[in-house]
């Protein structure tokens, strides 16, 4: 027990970040680390730069993870501290160096050592999300905004847009991934039915693409939680470039599915996409 390593995951962002760091925060601990998790980003100010400010939507206990106290948050604050000093950065060599580590991004190396590790990232990967269903969906099904709004799986296909704050990243996706998609699922199933689920208040909704849905969900200020769960109310998916709609076509899988997702996944990062390999690319 001694040399039980011990990790902190941050808990940020939106809705499906913080189901992928909660998944990660189990796949650790299954590992074997002491795991803890940190909500300061949440009552954090930093937001003040422009960062898109979230809600925290999930309760780490739902998962069978427990919050960090603060004399162990503390620890881990000053040796995340300490090691940033030029000091400590130039006993590279020594054994010093196994007792703290800050990871970050969405893998990270785990033939490595450390007995301190923070992780900050949103660990959007297949290999720790991988066979994990039930065991998000059993920590879901806790809240009742999600359990609630779950129904009997319709045939129809939903598509969903992402545009808000991916216009100002320059990441959002163009029309003509989602009608080259559509075009797909008409090729394998003849004909496609589908609703929109998008983050906009009020989409412009003239396009050939909106004309053909059968409905248009909005945002209207629902939680996300049970939009979520509405969402996995569907046989077949063409998502966007976003873990909100990722993570209804991963829970809601079945062998009929269909799931297409677009290639790049992000036009201004090389992140590779976290999806599963019975899913079709679209380039567009």
């Amino acid at each position: 027990m001694f040399n039980k390593k011990k990790a902190l995951v941050d808990l940020m962002g939106g809705l499906g970040n913080q189901i992928y760091q909660l998944n990660f925060a189990n796949y650790l601990k299954n590992k074997g680390y002491d795991v803890y998790i940190n909500l300061d980003w949440f009552y954090s100010g930093i937001f003040t730069d422009g960062t898109t400010k979230r809600s925290l939507h999930l309760n780490p206990d739902d998962f069978s993870l427990k919050v960090i106290d603060k004399s162990t948050l503390t620890k881990f604050s000053q040796l995340d501290k300490l090691f940033q000093t030029k000091l400590m950065k130039g006993f590279k060599k020594s054994n010093i160096n196994n007792v703290f580590s800050n990871h970050s991004g969405h893998t990270f190396n785990e033939n490595k050592y450390f007995k301190y590790n923070k992780f900050s990232g949103y660990w959007q990967n297949l290999k720790y999300i991988e066979k994990q269903n039930t065991y998000i969906l059993n920590g879901l099904m806790k809240n009742s905004l999600f359990h609630e709004n779950l129904n009997k799986i319709s045939k129809n296909t939903l598509v969903h847009l992402r545009k808000t704050d991916y216009i100002k990243l320059g990441e959002d996706l163009p029309d003509s991934y989602y009608e080259k998609a559509i075009k797909e699922i008409k090729k394998m199933k003849g004909q496609v039915r589908y609703d929109i689920f998008t983050d906009e208040h009020n989409p412009s909704v003239d396009s050939k693409l909106f004309t053909n849905a059968e409905n248009v969900y909005s945002n209207n200020g629902d939680e996300p939680l049970s939009v979520m769960a509405k969402m996995m109310n569907y046989e077949n998916y063409i998502i966007a470039n976003s873990s909100f709609s990722l993570l209804p076509a991963f829970l809601s899988f079945k062998e009929n599915s269909i799931v297409m997702y677009p290639e790049p996944w992000f036009k201004n990062s090389d992140m590779t996409s976290p999806t599963h390999n019975s899913w079709k690319k679209i380039i567009y």
